[in-house]
């Protein structure tokens, strides 16, 4: 199943997937504390952001086994999204770093992978480096 989510986002959205609540945000790597980028692993940098995604569910159902992803360009240059996940307390939730063009849109797509099926969304958003 395809979700597409065609406004441009500017915060947090969420989309309902196969049962889940997937929250979503893009912002520029240099938003984060240096403390908080050391510890995930993340450049800080004027040309890379960092898309969060987590999975909410009820206690029915697993989290996802993994999530992957792609975000492409204007130029229609396609990068994967290597999510890495993190797990803090109870919160649960995955991490990808890319590099990226100041107010280029940029269509990112998403896929849940669950034991038996997966199921992926998509949206655009520019992310500005001022």
């Amino acid at each position: 199943m395809v979700i597409s989510v065609c406004q441009f986002a500017t915060a947090e959205q969420s989309v309902e997937l196969a049962g889940y609540e997937v929250h979503y945000s893009v912002i520029r790597s240099t938003f984060l504390q240096p403390q908080v980028a050391e510890r995930h692993d993340i450049v800080r940098a004027k040309n890379r952001a960092v898309i969060t995604i987590s999975a909410l569910h009820d206690d029915s159902k697993p989290p996802p086994d993994r999530i992957t992803g792609t975000v492409t360009n204007l130029l229609s240059q396609q990068t994967p999204l290597e999510f890495k996940l993190v797990e803090e307390g109870s919160a649960r939730y995955y991490l990808a770093t890319f590099l990226f063009t100041s107010e280029e849109p940029l269509t990112f797509k998403v896929q849940l992978h669950l034991s038996d099926e997966s199921h992926e969304f998509s949206f655009k958003q520019p992310v500005y480096d001022q």
